[in-house]
């Protein structure tokens, strides 16, 4: 009878703990934030906020530096109309956001990131239009911003620039750097002591036995930008790390289903 309820409780607090872990850690991250599914900015306060309020695992967003050296968030190398890189920070805030915001800087979208710890935020550096130095003093820029925060936990880098990928992990030795452009092996990445790959989902259905190999290798994986399920599904069937998604809520819907 006491090996019956051992057992019994065994069971009972192995699914307790199976599911305390599956609503902390899930494997969606949403694309520029959470825009597409509820009409909003890509990569606006507005966006992440929502991200972070569908308990996402990460909400994903790009940096880029303008004229005069401000880190701003958004995807393009222009914000609306006006190229980044030959304006300065003040010439781009004649623009606004659709919903009235204005251009948010790197300070800005991080302090409203940082307010919740559930919510990875996955910084990804553009590479300059300009110059790789560029790439760099963004990098320097982003060294000297972080130093003593302690953030490692709370934000991962991604690049698409592999040289820069390199020089950022010497900058900062403990955050998580992955590489997305998806020409090198999960070989090359670890040798180089990278931390992930994160590949279109093209690359993986090409090279089948990248997923494999990188978790061998202790690589993170994650795949962009996901937007149909039965992919979703595929890739969470050959046990894929994290999904990045413009449609966070659908897929965060479709993995709570696959819970026991």
């Amino acid at each position: 009878m006491n090996s019956l309820v051992s057992k019994t409780t065994f069971i009972l607090l192995t699914l307790i703990q199976f599911n305390c872990m599956a609503q902390i850690k899930n494997p969606v991250i949403a694309h520029r934030g959470a825009w597409k599914e509820f009409n909003l900015p890509q990569n606006s306060i507005a966006s992440l906020k929502k991200a972070i309020e569908l308990k996402c695992f990460g909400t994903e967003f790009d940096v880029h530096l303008t004229k005069d050296a401000k880190m701003v968030v958004t995807h393009d190398h222009d914000f609306y109309g006006l190229d980044i890189e030959t304006h300065t920070y003040e010439e781009l805030n004649s623009r606004k956001h659709p919903n009235g915001e204005k251009l948010p800087t790197v300070e800005e979208y991080l302090a409203e990131g940082l307010k919740q710890t559930k919510t990875k935020l996955i910084f990804e550096i553009k590479t300059s239009n300009v110059s790789i130095s560029r790439t760099y003093l963004m990098i320097d820029l982003i060294k000297d911003y972080l130093e003593d925060k302690n953030l490692e936990n709370q934000i991962e880098f991604i690049l698409f620039s592999f040289d820069a990928s390199i020089y950022i992990k010497k900058q900062l030795p403990n955050y998580k750097i992955s590489y997305l452009e998806g020409d090198k092996t999960p070989q090359e990445i670890k040798q180089v002591g990278l931390d992930g790959i994160d590949y279109n989902h093209k690359v993986y259905k090409e090279n089948k036995n990248y997923l494999k190999d990188a978790r061998k290798l202790g690589l993170i994986t994650n795949s962009w930008t996901v937007n149909k399920e039965d992919l979703f599904l595929k890739l969470l069937d050959e046990k894929i790390d994290v999904i990045t998604t413009d449609y966070p809520a659908k897929f965060l819907e479709i993995y709570s289903d696959l819970k026991p």
